[in-house]
């Protein structure tokens, strides 16, 4: 699966976009994968990636910007239970020197747009911490994501949003 915008190419991740995010992302993205991942733990990784699909959802993928390959961010859809309810998780990440710029913008709207119209998936969810205003912007007004709620995430709050796929398409 790749997806290819104007400006980006989305795909899945791979060993070397790996290295390359673990090594320019913030302590903060939950990303099951330490920073320091020996290449045994990179390899594994990968593996795990492509199994996740056999559970109705997409994995970790790779952003990178179409003229010159350069890796700008993340984006994941991987299953995760929140009060024992199995669902899909969204997660994205934009690396620092790449931010405010609406390349996650468009790989979001892109990505969303392919996994509702090629996939089984009819929503995700997206789990934010309350104090990230620029994600829950985006996730908000940009996505149409609706809030659902709270809930406690290892040691601090994050908010809940959710969107179905039919609310997505009708408004794309």
């Amino acid at each position: 699966m790749i997806i290819e915008t104007s400006n980006l190419i989305i795909e899945p991740i791979s060993e070397k976009s790996l290295k390359y995010i673990l090594k320019n992302i913030a302590d903060s993205f939950n990303i099951p994968i330490p920073k320091n991942a020996s290449i045994y733990q990179i390899k594994k990784f990968i593996e795990f990636n492509n199994k996740i699909v056999c559970f109705n959802s997409i994995g970790y993928l790779c952003i990178k910007l179409k003229n010159s390959l350069d890796i700008v961010g993340i984006i994941s859809i991987i299953p995760r239970y929140i009060n024992q309810e199995l669902i899909n998780e969204l997660g994205y990440l934009t690396i620092d020197k790449y931010r405010k710029n609406g390349l996650m913008k468009e790989a979001l709207y892109y990505t969303l747009r392919f996994i509702f119209n090629s996939t089984e998936i009819r929503e995700l969810y997206s789990l934010i911490d309350r104090d990230n205003i620029i994600s829950r912007h985006i996730l908000e007004n940009k996505m149409r994501f609706n809030f659902k709620g709270t809930f406690m995430d290892t040691t601090n709050f994050k908010d809940i949003y959710y969107l179905n796929k039919d609310i997505f398409l009708n408004i794309t």
